[in-house]
């Protein structure tokens, strides 16, 4: 009997105990709710004319456009023409005097107008854009959608058709950013340039402007003997050469293929973003790429070319009168890399590369050249404002099939740290939304960052793994042949306690009868 009370009373519960799965609490169906709300995006837009009236009717028209807009709250804001203003006899300086009265934060924007312009709109490359006096609210409206707001990407973002393309096009939080020079004969080419400080002068500075979502770490690095692997054919032409040699578009991808496996990327979990230039030796330069339609694809000074989600490629051909003399001298030639030249197309790459750079056809719209590394303003902001996004949604996913899959396999362990990370991202999410509709873009930004990492995190987390071969089948085939032999004398105790209850039962009956 003794045996018997002590193994239902200490031994079960103790078994039981003892196979338990622990699983932290989550807030599961907050996190399966998590769409249910949809994202809204406030940003303020001001607007400037030099009548008052025009102002206010385009103000009245643009709120109207975006009145049932269920994605976009954007706030329509008159800066009334005051006298200062009036007086200035550039559109620089009115720029200037209109920011000291309007606060135009990340993410907003201003229009300005500028009666004098040729364009209908012509954007700079801070906040704003200038206006001509006969620019419609629908020119503006357009503007706003395809440049500033960019709807048709996000749209493409939130899109359920499109859940399955959004964790490979989320930005990542770190990237290794790696510039290989490759000088594949070394002995014909002997290349003069200062990588380190063209690099430093350039992109280090453009990679710093652009910190706000990723991280980046660059290194650059030189490569000896590695050749194009493709088939160069030789055109005829009117140069001192008398030829040079076309690189069909086909075999560009072959290329990446033939060096990938030697630059030495990859040696950290980081994506890497190559930007390579190739140093083509004066036996078979000039290389230019041809297109499909054996046309030469460019008439630039340098050729180049991008592969999305690996990076890019700049061949650097020599002058062609230090071609012309080895190929008359045949001695080595001292090759000096125009580094203006090639790290220009390098920053282009960069800014394609992180889709940072808006290309676009709208007419009687042109934006102002480019003088500065960093990016535009109001394109880096849009490609902020769009990464918010894209964290969100991927967050948002990421936790939605990691909850499913925690329901369903119920033998899978959550410990603290999954369930810390867990928590954690559904809670910037919820920041990162609240932030995004009070029109905080930046604060959304570093929420929205956080809960993708935390997302990740907790989704591949190798903890989750610890049980999930040893389900409560396996579980049970393993400890039942445990307890098999100690439960006969507890089963012979319960049919002994049946007779003697019995027994005991058939006594008091008959001692009353």
């Amino acid at each position: 009997m003794a045996f018997m009370i002590v193994v239902i009373i200490v031994g079960v519960p103790m078994w039981w105990k003892t196979t338990e799965v622990y699983r932290v609490s989550l807030p599961s169906a907050d996190i399966m709710s998590l769409s249910d709300k949809p994202i809204e995006i406030a940003t303020k837009i001001a607007i400037y004319t030099f009548e008052k009236s025009r102002g206010e009717l385009l103000v009245k028209e643009l709120t109207e456009a975006y009145a049932h807009n269920e994605l976009w709250r954007p706030q329509f804001v008159q800066i009334v023409p005051f006298e200062k203003a009036l007086q200035t006899k550039t559109p620089a300086a009115l720029e200037n005097i209109l920011l000291k009265v309007e606060e135009i934060k990340a993410g907003d924007f201003v229009f300005i107008e500028w009666p004098k312009l040729q364009e209908e709109v012509l954007l700079t490359s801070e906040r704003s854009a200038l206006i001509r006096s006969d620019t419609s609210s629908t020119r503006i409206k357009q503007v706003i959608n395809t440049l500033i707001l960019q709807t048709h990407r996000m749209q493409q973002i939130l899109n359920a058709n499109h859940r399955e393309a959004i964790k490979s096009e989320a930005p990542q939080t770190e990237y290794d950013v790696v510039v290989s020079i490759l000088n594949p004969r070394p002995d014909i080419m002997n290349a003069k340039w200062n990588v380190r400080m063209a690099v430093e002068t350039y992109i280090a500075p453009f990679l710093k402007e652009v910190s706000q979502i990723s991280n980046y770490t660059l290194t650059t690095q030189w490569k000896y003997q590695l050749p194009f692997e493709a088939d160069l054919k030789q055109v005829r032409d009117a140069s001192n050469l008398g030829r040079h040699y076309a690189l069909g578009e086909a075999d560009l991808p072959h290329i990446i293929t033939s060096i990938e496996k030697n630059l030495g990327v990859g040696i950290t979990a980081k994506p890497a973003i190559n930007l390579v230039v190739y140093i083509t030796p004066c036996d078979i330069a000039p290389v230019h790429i041809y297109n499909r339609q054996n046309k030469q694809a460019t008439r630039q000074k340098v050729d180049s070319f991008i592969s999305p989600k690996w990076g890019g490629i700049i061949i650097a051909n020599p002058p062609a009168e230090a071609c012309y003399n080895y190929n008359t001298a045949q001695q080595p030639v001292e090759f000096y890399v125009n580094t203006n030249d090639v790290m220009q197309i390098m920053l282009y790459q960069l800014q394609k590369l992180l889709d940072i750079n808006v290309e676009f056809n709208i007419d009687g719209v042109k934006t102002v050249a480019l003088e500065q590394i960093a990016p535009r303003r109001w394109e880096y902001e849009a490609y902020i404002r769009r990464s918010v996004v894209m964290h969100i949604a991927t967050a948002s996913n990421t936790l939605q099939s990691l909850i499913k899959l925690l329901d369903n396999i119920s033998y899978i362990v959550i410990n603290d740290d999954v369930g810390e990370s867990i928590n954690d991202a559904y809670k910037k999410l919820l920041l990162a939304k609240q932030a995004l509709a009070a029109g905080n873009l930046l604060a959304a930004s570093n929420y929205a960052r956080t809960a993708f990492v935390a997302s990740e995190h907790a989704f591949f987390d190798a903890s989750l793994l610890a049980q999930l071969y040893f389900p409560d089948e396996q579980k049970y085939a393993i400890y039942i042949p445990l307890f098999l032999p100690i439960m006969v004398p507890v089963i012979t105790s319960f049919t002994m306690i049946r007779k003697l209850l019995t027994k005991l039962r058939n006594a008091k009956k008959q001692k009353v009868a």
